[in-house]
């Protein structure tokens, strides 16, 4: 594929999300729908995301390079108002897991306040 296909693909696939998903709770309804999310499932959040909050992962990875890919998926759940039950459903882990998880993430984002996901709502990266 040529570099001009590449970004029609790409233009197509963002007008795409922009038609289907017009509020976070489109995205949240299409999320939890999934027995299992696919990469090009993630990539469609990824793009929602950035899109409609500017830029926030290409910032976020930029921020915060030593986030893997779970840390960063768990992030945009948590950005788009998932709840813990919601997230450790869809990643099939325990709840206990999951808060060793956060507890890792807020060491890796060097988060000091108490909830992680008030601080994951309210980052704003310039």
């Amino acid at each position: 594929m040529n570099e001009k296909e590449n970004l029609e693909e790409s233009q197509c696939f963002v007008l795409n999300i922009q038609k289907n998903w017009r509020t976070t709770y489109d995205a949240q309804v299409y999320i939890t729908s999934l027995s299992v999310i696919s990469n090009n499932d993630w990539n469609k959040l990824e793009q929602w995301i950035n899109l409609h909050q500017d830029a926030f992962v290409y910032k976020l990875r930029r921020y915060y390079p030593m986030l893997s890919e779970d840390d960063i998926r768990i992030i945009l759940l948590l950005r788009i108002d998932f709840n813990n039950a919601q997230i450790t459903e869809l990643f099939h882990i325990l709840g206990s897991s999951f808060r060793i998880r956060r507890c890792r993430l807020k060491k890796k984002m060097n988060v000091t306040c108490e909830s992680i996901t008030d601080f994951i709502k309210s980052l704003h990266l310039e």
